[in-house]
């Protein structure tokens, strides 16, 4: 069964049930309440008429009651004065006078009697509900048994009335709140609806799904946070799809960076051992073997400085800034010349804590990758910035070469990804410079951030922790 369903057949239940105990209740208070009243007033008016027939024995004597009995005395006149139906019998049951229909059973009521107490009873007489008080009335020694009745079959129709008006009510209630609770069933479950048909397009592989978010309810909070599972999920599939391609770049770029050097080996190789070949291609046979041997060993190492970055733990000491950088440009300075290349390194005094052998291998690999891009001019500078996290010292390494694309700038990290692969072969590149570098930065806490419009230069920034002077 649908939550919809179940929430309209469980508040129906309920208040159905309400509804109908409430109504109960107030029917059968208003009920008793009319018949108390109506027994009050039946009480009232036998004591009135108990009033009357004691008044007409002082006037009249004791023998009032056997001169009724034997006809000279017609209690009919007396009657006359009295209120509702009334009836006398004697001490031995006998009817003296009745002012009730014909037949009227009075044996069960002068049976229960007793002198000063007044009893009353509901009997049915022709179909007709009727409230029948019953005492003695006692003067010397005679006595006559008064019996009074009053007509409530009205009451007993008003409730009927009642309860068939309160049926229609109830039916027309229940009526109502039947559509008013589908309606507020629908604005309940549409949200959880449409989480259902969210959850079922994610299922099916569709992880840009999300559901609309609008107030502040739980349902709303709901919808929210699976708005945000949804972008993590989607974020983590990316993710894993990222790393799977890259993994398959990774290896087709490898067999393809290995396949190269190898072809030029081999080839050379079977060259010199086929042929008689004169010094001098002998020399250069053998100058693009060295030369490819020298690829593949640098390939080697830096393949195994990248998998020794992703198994080993670094101690990190704290230095100062630009004692740090004043000795990195000095190791550089000679590079820089034969290249051709000017340098400007200006950094702000701070601490941080760096590995200096791989801190000094992240910044060569950056002002080679500068000079790779046709770089002529390289900026190296650092600055102390108070940001809301602490204070840090960002590195940033500009220069005026090539640039990047910028939809080549998210992937530049990877392993054997180069933006240019013919210039980056021509210069013994293998794409796993940057690759490094990003890494140590990690290791350092912080990420390599590239920004680049494809054409003047590219900008590099390495933000660390640090401490003033």
């Amino acid at each position: 069964m649908k939550l919809g369903a179940k929430i309209i057949i469980s508040i129906m239940i309920f208040f159905s049930v309400i509804f109908l105990l409430g109504g109960y209740a107030l029917i059968s208070y208003f009920y008793e309440l009319t018949m108390e009243r109506e027994v009050e007033g039946a009480i009232e008016q036998y004591q009135y008429n108990k009033f009357v027939v004691q008044a007409n024995l002082i006037t009249k004597g004791e023998d009032w009651f056997a001169g009724a009995a034997d006809g000279p005395y017609d209690i009919s006149s007396m009657a006359s004065d009295m209120n509702g139906m009334v009836a006398f019998l004697a001490m031995d049951g006998s009817v003296l006078f009745s002012g009730f229909p014909a037949k009227t059973d009075f044996s069960g009521l002068f049976a229960e009697a007793e002198q000063d107490m007044v009893n009353y009873r509901f009997v049915k007489i022709n179909n007709r509900s009727i409230l029948m008080t019953t005492g003695i009335v006692a003067h010397g020694d005679a006595g006559v048994y008064l019996i009074t009745g009053v007509d409530v079959e009205k009451i007993q129709l008003q409730q009927a009335q009642i309860i068939r008006e309160f049926g229609a009510i109830y039916v027309t209630a229940v009526s109502i709140g039947i559509f008013l609770i589908f309606g507020i069933s629908y604005f309940i479950t549409r949200p959880i609806k449409q989480l259902t048909a969210a959850t079922k397009k994610i299922a099916e592989g569709d992880y840009g799904e999300r559901v609309t978010e609008g107030g502040s309810d739980e349902v709303s909070q709901l919808a929210g946070n699976f708005n945000r599972m949804a972008e993590a999920v989607d974020e983590k599939v990316q993710e894993l799809s990222d790393s799977a391609r890259q993994k398959e770049d990774f290896v087709a770029n490898f067999t393809h960076e290995l396949k190269t050097p190898l072809t030029s080996i081999i080839g050379y190789a079977d060259r010199i051992y086929k042929k008689e070949l004169p010094r001098e291609e002998q020399k250069k046979a053998a100058w693009y073997i060295w030369n490819e041997g020298m690829r593949l060993e640098a390939l080697s190492l830096k393949l195994m400085d990248l998998t020794i970055l992703n198994h080993k733990d670094f101690c990190l000491q704290e230095v100062k800034t630009n004692v740090l950088f004043r000795k990195l440009a000095a190791d550089v300075e000679y590079l820089m010349e034969a290249k051709g290349v000017s340098m400007d390194c200006t950094v702000e005094p701070a601490f941080i804590e760096v590995e200096y052998d791989l801190f000094k291998t992240l910044f060569l690999n950056l002002l080679d990758n500068a000079i790779k891009a046709g770089a002529k001019h390289i900026r190296v500078t650092g600055d102390v910035e108070k940001m809301p996290e602490g204070t840090r010292f960002t590195m940033q390494v500009k220069d005026d070469g090539n640039g990047i694309p910028k939809q080549e700038i998210k992937r530049i990290t990877e392993a054997f990804y180069m933006v240019d692969k013919s210039r980056s072969r021509k210069q013994h590149g293998a794409g796993i410079g940057l690759a490094l570098s990003d890494k140590i930065a990690q290791i350092h806490g912080s990420r390599l951030e590239f920004e680049s419009d494809g054409r003047s230069g590219t900008s590099v920034r390495l933000s660390l922790k640090c401490r003033g002077v």
